[in-house]
């Protein structure tokens, strides 16, 4: 039998033993890693502390109104907060434990959500003073300054928060006002939601406790008489 011209057989390749170890080996790892990259990951939803406000149709206003004459400063520092806490997660206690949420997280650090709160709540509650945790071009007439030592939600629905705060006066003649507060509320924990509501009703309670257990005390300032009135009645 003679062969066709031009026609070579080709000889399969030889496949080292090695070789054919080593795929061996990491063809079950390449079909997992195929696996998972197919598997959806788990939707993150993130969570705020302050709610939107309600325009019912209405412009936004672009000012705030501005505060009353004589109106005292009042400028709240940055909540203080424990390191395992301060970050964007979602945090459940379980025993010795804490559990992160997946799903969910706060959308900035929740020693920033904790201070935008605290802040509109005491601006709502207290409108014959400017309450802010903005810079301000002068010294403020009073520093809010709060220590949240614990903030625990567990995961039988109990949260717990514990917190001192100073009101630091800049006139050195008036008194440095010092609380301290320790509270429990429960609610569900089943979501991420309810876990994120609690926390915000804990904050609340907090806000509510500052204002009517020491800022009430922070009364209005006297007007400061201008100079025409302050030579008024005099003879000449």
């Amino acid at each position: 039998m003679t062969r066709s011209a031009g026609t070579i057989p080709l000889a399969a390749p030889a496949i080292h033993p090695v070789q054919a170890r080593v795929a061996a080996l990491t063809a079950p790892i390449l079909v997992a890693l195929a696996l998972a990259g197919c598997t959806a990951a788990p939707a993150l939803t993130v969570y705020t502390l302050l709610d939107e406000p309600a325009t019912g149709g209405a412009a936004l206003a672009t000012t705030d109104p501005a505060p009353p004459p004589g109106a005292p400063v009042i400028e709240v520092a940055r909540v203080s907060l424990p390191d395992y806490l301060d970050s964007r997660d979602l945090v459940v206690r379980d025993g010795d434990l804490l559990r992160r949420s997946d799903t969910g997280r706060w959308a900035t650090r929740l020693s920033v959500a904790a201070t935008d709160l605290i802040t509109a709540q005491l601006a709502a509650r207290r409108p014959d003073a400017w309450v802010t945790d903005q810079p301000q071009a002068r010294p403020a007439d009073y520093r809010l300054m709060i220590h949240v030592s614990r903030l625990d939600i567990t995961s039988g629905g109990a949260g717990t928060l514990e917190a001192d705060w100073e009101i630091a006066p800049r006139n050195a003649s008036e008194a440095v006002i010092r609380r301290r507060t320790r509270f429990t509320m429960t609610g569900s924990v089943e979501t991420d939601e309810r876990i994120a509501r609690l926390e915000r009703a804990l904050l609340e309670r907090l806000s509510s406790e500052i204002d009517s257990g020491s800022l009430q005390t922070v009364r209005s300032k006297p007007p400061i008489p201008s100079a025409d009135s302050s030579g008024a009645g005099s003879g000449p």
